[in-house]
């Protein structure tokens, strides 16, 4: 069984492996059940890639969602990644 920290680590190491990010923020923790599976559900942020910011108008800018949200479901028993998911924020 691995711990939340070891959970942790190896969504940070996907993130670099499998989508190429190398700066990740760490922002939920969840133990849930995925497909009969007990997992650890890691959410990371990243910086979201936005047009120049100097195009848009100072509101838009303002209201400009720069982070883009990934969920890392990893297997509690053996720490295997079991899915990677977009995190969609609720409307605020």
């Amino acid at each position: 069984m691995i711990n939340v920290q070891k959970a942790v680590q190896i969504a940070q190491e996907q993130a670099r492996q499998v989508l190429g990010e190398l700066h990740t923020n760490l922002e939920e923790i969840e133990r849930e059940t995925h497909n009969g599976r007990e997992v650890w559900s890691i959410t990371l942020s990243f910086p979201r890639q936005l047009s120049p910011l100097d195009q848009l108008s100072p509101l838009a800018r303002f209201s400009a969602d720069t982070l883009k949200y990934k969920r890392f479901l990893i297997d509690i028993e053996s720490g295997e990644l079991v899915a990677i998911k977009i995190r969609e924020l609720a409307p605020g």
